[in-house]
């Protein structure tokens, strides 16, 4: 299936590894030119030689960024139209938040939170709202993490404070980009978040060895612990959340705005 991406610029933010790094590489597979930025330059490059290999490298733009830092927002974008002229696609990711008790939890952790979580997705899409309304086409996605109570494959950690961080995060801006969606919505740019479950990425593969070590569990033992939560009875692979994004960002969606779309296997119980 032709998803339209061919020569779209896309940006997507935190995509040095694991999610971002997925949906990154499925919109070079996709034939779009892609802008990667994430903190750690060594893992930064490791995916830039990635997605070039999926390309070319003529497509691919690798700046290291904090996307909690407005000023590097501003930069990544600025360099993106700088190498590819234009904006069409945005990823945002707001990763998992710092643990604590939620009545104990002091305002520099808060605010920490919210500039990593909220407020970085709400000035990625303000410096490329502006692109998008000239072109009269855009997309912007929301990649969020789905919060399931206890331990569970989605977040081995049970401490309730990260939770609250995470789940404060998500409700804001879920309720952000609805209100986006509705605003943009004249001008053919359409906006949805992408909620995904327990994901066999980097960051789980990790926990998973730390706790086999920590317990003398085998891997085996602890994937299908985590799995068991599933109903399908197993995790979600990277590759699945880039197919999916890439779609939400296609010509193929053009008439999905302002929802949330979740990937998790069928664990998420409530109807909505």
């Amino acid at each position: 299936m032709d998803l339209g991406l061919r020569d779209r610029v896309a940006i997507v933010g935190g995509s040095s590894r694991g999610l971002g790094r997925a949906i990154a590489l499925a919109f070079a597979h996709e034939g779009a030119n892609v802008t990667i930025c994430g903190r750690t330059e060594t893992a930064l490059r490791r995916a830039e030689i990635d997605l070039a290999r999926a390309s070319s490298q003529q497509r691919v733009l690798a700046i290291p960024a904090d996307i909690t830092d407005v000023r590097d927002v501003r930069r990544v974008v600025r360099d993106t139209v700088s190498r590819f002229g234009q904006i069409n696609i945005l990823v945002t990711h707001m990763g998992y938040q710092p643990a604590d008790k939620p009545s104990e939890l002091p305002d520099d952790t808060i605010l920490a939170s919210l500039s990593q979580g909220f407020l970085s997705t709400i000035r990625f899409a303000k410096e490329v709202v502006p692109y998008m309304k000239q072109q009269h086409w855009g997309r912007i996605v929301n990649l969020l993490p789905e919060l399931l109570p206890g331990p569970s494959a989605a977040d081995m950690r049970d401490a309730a404070g990260e939770t609250s961080l995470a789940s404060s995060n998500r409700m804001a801006l879920i309720g952000y980009a609805k209100n986006l969606a509705n605003e943009l919505a004249p001008f053919n740019i359409t906006v949805n978040n992408l909620i995904h479950g327990p994901v066999l990425n980097e960051t789980l593969a990790a926990e998973l060895e730390e706790r086999s070590q920590a317990e003398d569990s085998t891997l085996e033992e602890l994937h299908k612990q985590a799995a068991a939560h599933v109903p399908m009875g197993r995790l979600g692979r990277p590759e699945e959340v880039g197919d999916l994004a890439a779609y939400l960002c296609s010509e193929r969606a053009s008439f999905l705005t302002g929802a949330s779309v979740v990937l998790d296997g069928g664990m998420r119980q409530e109807i909505r």
